[in-house]
């Protein structure tokens, strides 16, 4: 940081300015880049803008921490549990923490959370940020080692506070597969209320999402997807998401035995993958492997992981995009078990 820089003396500056006018080469490289990027008309001028913008900048500055906090820790006020309330406060985010006191509500201040606009109130920023980080979902992205990355969620996040636009095609696709979900666990649960199954139900968003996902996959130029995934939800998103008859799925059910069959049944219907090729709304094929997983805490990653990786090389996909793994984790994935941490450190 430059001399003198961090507490903003307008004295000081003015004097560096002052020598920047006469001789820009005996000021160091630092402070020749900072006035070249200013049109300043003259040193009194400057000095006196410089004093009277110090709480300006100051309050600005504490603004962007603010942003930067929510954008690490907004999710620390999601509401996530439908058991217990709802938090409205943390210590890490309180106005106070950032030296502010609820009088500074109504000043405007410099931001990029509204296009098109400037400046906004901080009660405005605050609840945009809200909105964004802190409603019924959670998101966690700051750890992030590219900067690119961050940029690119940020993008598509805070212009829509993480409420995307869907037309009206779209949010019926999502209601017919949520309606398509529930009906088809309702019948199990009436046909087969003994048998063991790890029932969708509580998770029912997954199915839309899945099919959504595999929609924009299918638009990006993706040919295959490996999926894994838990016990959980996967005789669901065999039926809705890939088209397995429900003659093949209920027969599973029935335990249908033939003695003639040396190798026997098989294993059981929760562990089955499958394989499909589904035509998404815009007309395009993509096809999709549900992998077999005997295993509760998600031994099937690694193995996803690998044939993604191997289909990538048969395929001479270079560039990483004609096949892509997705994993979804049950509920092992909140404790870390099983081998969760060791596949995300493979990536």
């Amino acid at each position: 940081m430059m001399q003198g820089f961090e507490t903003w003396n307008a004295d000081f500056i003015d004097a560096q300015y002052k020598i920047w006018k006469e001789t820009p080469d005996a000021l160091p490289r630092d402070w020749q880049i900072f006035f070249q990027g200013f049109d300043l008309s003259g040193g009194d001028r400057f000095a006196a803008e410089a004093a009277c913008d110090e709480e300006k900048l100051l309050g600005q500055s504490r603004v962007e921490a603010i942003i930067h906090r929510y954008r690490d820790l907004g999710h620390l006020l999601s509401c996530l549990d439908p058991l217990v309330a709802c938090p409205t406060d943390h210590p890490l985010l309180m106005l106070s923490t950032f030296g502010f006191t609820p009088a500074d509500l109504e000043r405007a201040f410099y931001t990029d959370l509204f296009p098109g606009q400037r400046e906004a109130r901080l009660k405005e920023i605050l609840s945009a940020l809200k909105e964004t980080y802190c409603r019924s979902i959670g998101v966690e992205y700051m750890h992030l080692q590219d900067p690119a990355e961050r940029k690119w969620l940020q993008q598509r996040m805070e212009p829509v506070r993480n409420r995307p636009k869907l037309k009206a095609a779209e949010k019926f696709r999502i209601l017919e597969k949520l309606h398509h979900s529930t009906i088809f666990e309702t019948f199990l649960n009436k046909k087969y209320p003994g048998q063991t199954r790890f029932s969708l139900e509580g998770a029912d968003a997954l199915i839309p999402t899945l099919d959504y996902l595999l929609t924009q996959a299918g638009e990006s130029g993706c040919r295959e997807v490996i999926l894994g995934m838990p016990h959980r939800g996967r005789l669901n998103v065999q039926a809705n998401v890939m088209h397995k008859s429900f003659e093949d799925i209920f027969c599973e059910f029935e335990g249908t035995y033939d003695p003639d069959d040396i190798i026997g049944a098989g294993d059981v219907k929760y562990h089955k993958g499958y394989l499909a090729d589904i035509n998404t709304p815009t007309g395009k094929t993509i096809r999709v492997a549900l992998i077999n997983n005997p295993s509760h805490l998600e031994a099937v990653d690694p193995v996803v992981e690998g044939l993604a990786r191997a289909r990538q090389e048969i395929l001479r996909d270079a560039a990483h995009q004609q096949v892509m793994p997705v994993l979804l984790h049950g509920d092992a994935a909140f404790a870390g078990q099983g081998i969760i941490a060791e596949v995300f450190n493979m990536s």
